[in-house]
């Protein structure tokens, strides 16, 4: 089956997030997703749905820039490197992937300097400044290395999520089959920018919280 899945969310589990996680499965069914994947900076989020398909995730801060882990339910410490923690994603049995890896504001792991070869990619990242010559850089390093691209919206506001999402051709929605799938590469990137308006609804929410 075709899942549409957005793999970079953000909830209040995140200080600089303004989404609540009990938003998620009415804002899911809005945007005609199938699920999302929380991965909230340096911490888990035990959030569940029965209605729609939530995989636990975690963006860790690592000494060269972030790393995602997908269906991950144990801590993952931030400040190792990077080819430390994919080991440590990958030895619990999640999915490593290397986000924003060009967006010039977020710390960035340059996927060419790994020893520790993720399983995917995240070639389009709504949230990203210069969003055409991130995605053609990440594109272009995905395909010099053979590895999937997955795609997310790197939402902190409801507004924005599934912006991005990856187009999953999983054999079920449980979770250990569609991060065999990621794994696999029967994954496709999907989206667009975010629009200036709600990046400006984002900062002004930010001032608002000061």
């Amino acid at each position: 089956m075709r899942l549409k899945i957005d793999l970079h969310v953000h909830t209040t589990g995140s200080s600089d997030s303004f989404l609540e996680p009990e938003q998620l499965p009415l804002i899911i069914r809005e945007k005609g997703l199938d699920g999302v994947a929380i991965t909230n900076h340096d911490t888990l989020s035990e959030v569940t749905s029965l209605e729609t398909i939530i995989i636990p995730g975690i963006e860790v801060s690592t000494q060269q820039g972030h790393i995602i882990g997908l269906g991950i339910s144990n801590p993952i410490t931030k400040g190792k490197t990077a080819d430390e923690t994919i080991a440590l994603i990958q030895s619990v049995g999640g999915v490593a992937v290397v986000p924003h890896p060009f967006d010039p504001i977020s710390p960035c792991v340059n996927p060419l300097r790994l020893r520790r070869m993720p399983e995917a990619i995240e070639t389009i990242n709504s949230d990203a400044l210069f969003f055409r010559l991130n995605t053609f850089l990440a594109r272009r390093i995905a395909n010099r290395m053979g590895l999937p691209m997955v795609a997310g919206s790197d939402s902190h506001i409801p507004e924005t999520v599934g912006d991005a999402y990856t187009s999953i051709d999983s054999r079920s929605k449980s979770i250990g089959d569609i991060l065999d799938a990621i794994r696999s590469g029967s994954v496709q990137p999907v989206g667009g920018p975010t629009p200036l308006s709600k990046k400006l609804l984002k900062a002004g929410r930010k001032l608002r919280r000061l």
